[in-house]
This record gives structure tokens, C-alpha cells and sequence, in this order.
């Protein structure tokens, strides 16, 4: 249960954090034939769509579709398998917040939601929790990142943006270190999809 333990652990770190979609692919048996096909044109088997990013979705509903899997891996230059799977969503002090999980677990959580406070008060919350937290200009209204503390061991990235006439958070706890420019990168993206 230790994944809950995160989940629990995040969720009194957060004050105030949109569709996954984890499609299977099965592939069609070859077919069997003697004679060559008759026609000219050969159908290739369509590949895997791609993940598409939430477009500042008018709600909030998810977590997942904020930021890909393989996005955190290739900003952090790892290779992990579990894909991303939404969880349910975790209450915190100031609501509701969808939870995406990275990697089983073992890569990361990704917790998206609405806050009622400033970003200054919600950035001073995240940085409780940190030791030596790096401001990340230039990402969305305010954001940081730093090595957790205490209960919870790995990076967070957190930042703010107003969307949507509301005040959008999203905490990234990384299970795994990287580079600034990868935590810069990844909250950029957020920011952009916030």
C-alpha cells in the first residue's frame, strides 16, 4: 500500500491540483493465401495514435492528459514501462484533485486541480515540503522545483496559471531525478496545457 501512502502523503502536500486513455492495439492475423493479392495498393496497419495533450479544457476532470508518459521520459532521458493511468481523485484542503499515475508508481504522480488561494501562497505551501526550491521563470504564473523532504522522497514540480476565470494548479512528484532544463521543460508543458 504503498502507493496510497504516497497518494495520502501528496494529498497534504496539495491544496488545490483532463481524458487518459490507455487504447490497446491487437494485431490482425496475417491472411493466408496462395495466389498475390490482385491489387496494386497495400493496406499498412494504421499505427498506435499518438498521445494528444488536453487543450485547456474548460473543466477539470482528469489528470492524464495533461502530460504523457513518455513526455517525462524523454525530458528526464529514462525508460520506464507501466504507462499512465488515472486514478481516483484525492481531497485535499482546498478540493478535489485528479491524480495520473506514471510507471505503476515507480516513475511518478501528476495532480492537477483549482485553487482558492494566490500563487504565492499556493508556491509557499509546495515549498513546506523542499529543500533548496528553484524558481523556474517564465512557467506559467509562478513554478518551482526541488528535492522533497520527509515523508516523501523524489522532485517536485509545481507551478500555477489562471485558466478558465480559475486559479489551475498541478504538482509533478517525480520518482527519479533529472536535469533543470527537464524539470523547466516538463512544467512548461503543463503551464501550456493548464
Amino acid at each position: 500500500m504503498r502507493n496510497l501512502g504516497v497518494l495520502i502523503a501528496a494529498a497534504c502536500l496539495l491544496t488545490g491540483v483532463a481524458a487518459c486513455s490507455n487504447g490497446s492495439t491487437t494485431a490482425a492475423a496475417p491472411a493466408t493465401t496462395s495466389a498475390p493479392p490482385t491489387s496494386t495498393s497495400v493496406s499498412k496497419p494504421k499505427p498506435k495514435p499518438t498521445f494528444t495533450p488536453a487543450a485547456s479544457p474548460e473543466t477539470l476532470k482528469e489528470a492524464c492528459p495533461f502530460l504523457s508518459d513518455a513526455e517525462i521520459m524523454q525530458s528526464l532521458g529514462r525508460g520506464l514501462s507501466g504507462g499512465s493511468k488515472e486514478t481516483e481523485p484525492t481531497e485535499t484542503g482546498a478540493g478535489k484533485a485528479y491524480v495520473c499515475q506514471y510507471g505503476a508508481g515507480q516513475l511518478g504522480y501528476l495532480f492537477v486541480a483549482t485553487d482558492s488561494r494566490t500563487v504565492a501562497k499556493f508556491l509557499a505551501a509546495a515549498k513546506k515540503d523542499c529543500k533548496d526550491p528553484v524558481t523556474m521563470p517564465g512557467v506559467g504564473e509562478g513554478a518551482m522545483h526541488c528535492e522533497l523532504t520527509g515523508e516523501l522522497s523524489g522532485v517536485l514540480v509545481a507551478l500555477a496559471k489562471h485558466s478558465h476565470g480559475q486559479l489551475r494548479t498541478a504538482y509533478l512528484l517525480l520518482k527519479t531525478d533529472g536535469t533543470e532544463a527537464a524539470y523547466t521543460a516538463l512544467g512548461k508543458l503543463l503551464a501550456e496545457r493548464l
